[in-house]
């Protein structure tokens, strides 16, 4: 590890540690800090008591998986899609509870592995949302890092108005391989994405402008999901860590 500085980090007036090999941040000037490492034990709603994080599985007969994985190194968070041709969908999200303003000059990151290529129908998706949509497409508000059916990831968002679908980002993630996923909010009119520290889909300004007060209230999002259909595949998601950082209102 490489312990690096930024005074102004992506111009957002915040001195920012990260790892400049892995490009994580470490340390942080933003006064609002989310982050969950998902360590510990999963309890009954995912975790017991006030809980954070809630799941939902849409499934008829086959057997998705949406929990901790034990004993697992730094902790780990799994979703997997199975094989049944069924419609299916699986999710780690905030059940609704839309805490986040993204015009606060939010930042979304996570370490994912694609542990398991989406399938054939399968769609994966990892960033910010509003309410949750078994359909990804026509979700209305949302900003996220999108994998159809292969390892190749693409990124797109909605606003309601101004709709960027299936925008190629060249990066083709591996099995196995964790990579550094981050949304950067500070500017609604472009909001810009990244893996591993390098900027993705320079060619395309994803404007989310448009969203009113109420509709940029979003939450944290990881979904695989399939409609029944022909021969209909899975696919495993590892979420290492969740960091959201913020500004307050």
């Amino acid at each position: 590890m490489s312990i690096d500085c930024k005074w102004n980090w992506h111009n957002t007036g915040h001195q920012v540690w990260y790892d400049d090999q892995t490009f994580e941040t470490l340390e942080n000037t933003y006064p609002l800090q989310y982050h969950d490492d998902f360590l510990g034990a999963a309890g009954g709603q995912v975790f017991d008591g006030t809980y954070a994080w809630s799941i939902l599985e849409v499934s008829a007969g086959g057997t998705p998986t949406e929990a901790i994985v034990a004993n697992s190194s730094n902790g780990q968070f799994l979703l997997h899609s199975d094989t049944t041709n069924e419609d299916q969908d699986v999710v780690l999200y905030q059940p609704g509870n839309k805490t986040f303003d993204v015009s606060n000059g939010l930042i979304f990151e996570a370490r994912i592995n694609m542990a398991v290529a989406p399938g054939t129908g399968v769609c994966a998706v990892a960033g910010m949302c509003g309410d949750h949509d078994l359909d990804k497409d026509t979700t209305t508000e949302a900003a996220w890092f999108r994998w159809d059916a292969s390892q190749v990831c693409k990124v797109e968002t909605d606003d309601t108005t101004n709709d960027n679908d299936d925008v190629a980002t060249g990066v083709t993630t591996v099995a196995g391989t964790y990579n550094v996923f981050r949304i950067d909010f500070t500017t609604l009119a472009n909001v810009k994405f990244f893996i591993d520290g390098v900027r993705v889909a320079t060619g395309t300004t994803f404007d989310m402008s448009n969203l009113t007060a109420g509709e940029q209230q979003m939450q944290p999002y990881f979904s695989l999901d399939k409609t029944a259909g022909g021969v209909a595949g899975g696919g495993d998601i590892n979420i290492d860590y969740v960091k959201i950082l913020s500004n307050r209102s």
